[in-house]
């Protein structure tokens, strides 16, 4: 959160409204500020600072995987998510282009919420798209609720960023330099061919009635996408699509707005930042 350097206490719409109002009057009158090169600078920082979302790396980076939900899913989508270092990687890659279809089911704790607060979307309004993104360890937490949407035949996708690891806890620590029992990863015996990150989320899915695929290439992320919408029609439950990252990646923040911490590369040209608004508006 970020202090304002003015606080108005006020309903959103209304305030905007009155503010539009004024600033209409002022440029009759012609006291109206002129800021269209602030504007533009601002446009410009934006367009050429882009942070890079075309990682080839495998293991999978995050931001690979938002640039492959944007380009998948359309803009009737509902994304469903709650706290952790997926959500704010999601809100800062992810394009939502209508009024409650982000959807965050909580903050300072309720881990688990993705899939039933996904489940509660899909009830609610049967013909809307549902994507849910969830950590791995959210995931986890109350990962036998997908057992009611096989019970009542409710489809969505839910994409599963998997770095077998506490990413957000993980993060806060570093400036401590600590990183004690937040890793998730064991050598699974049973599934060898997770290699090393523990849970086998596909077996665990499938065991509650799902149906569930596992990516470890970035180049397959659209075909996996393809494939589950195709599960989701023939079976009417959810399909998880597991993506494998890897195991550290720090998400950009920061104390205060002009001071965010940058931890990857930022974008050198369009193609590194294919789905940025920005770059999308450019090539228009």
């Amino acid at each position: 959160m970020f202090c304002p350097d003015l606080g108005i206490v006020s309903d959103a719409k209304a305030a905007l409204e009155l503010m539009v109002d004024v600033a209409k009057e002022r440029a009759k009158k012609g006291t109206l500020p002129d800021r269209s090169a602030w504007v533009g600078q601002c446009q410009y920082r934006k367009a050429t600072m882009l942070r890079k979302t075309h990682f080839t790396d495998t293991p999978i980076k995050p931001m690979r995987v938002y640039e492959e939900m944007n380009q998948a899913f359309g803009t009737d989508t509902c994304y469903v998510s709650t706290i952790g270092l997926s959500q704010i990687a999601a809100a800062q890659f992810l394009h939502v282009y209508k009024p409650r279809h982000w959807i965050n089911c909580g903050q300072a704790g309720p881990l688990g919420w993705t899939i039933p607060a996904a489940l509660g979307v899909k009830v609610a309004d049967p013909q809307r798209d549902v994507v849910a993104i969830s950590g791995d360890y959210d995931f986890q937490f109350m990962i036998e609720e997908l057992a009611v949407g096989a019970q009542f035949n409710l489809p969505y996708i839910h994409v599963v960023v998997n770095n077998s690891y506490l990413g957000l806890i993980r993060q806060a620590q570093r400036q401590f330099d600590i990183d004690y029992c937040v890793q998730l990863a064991f050598e699974n015996q049973n599934s060898p061919e997770v290699e090393g990150y523990g849970v086998d989320h596909v077996k665990v899915v499938e065991g509650l009635g799902c149906k569930g695929i596992r990516v470890t290439d970035p180049a397959k992320i659209q075909d996996a996408f393809a494939q589950a919408r195709s599960l989701m029609a023939a079976h009417q439950v959810p399909v998880v699509v597991e993506v494998i990252l890897e195991r550290v990646t720090n998400i950009s923040m920061g104390t205060e707005i002009n001071a965010i911490n940058e931890f990857e590369p930022l974008a050198d040209n369009d193609s590194d930042a294919p789905t940025s608004m920005a770059s999308l508006k450019l090539s228009q």
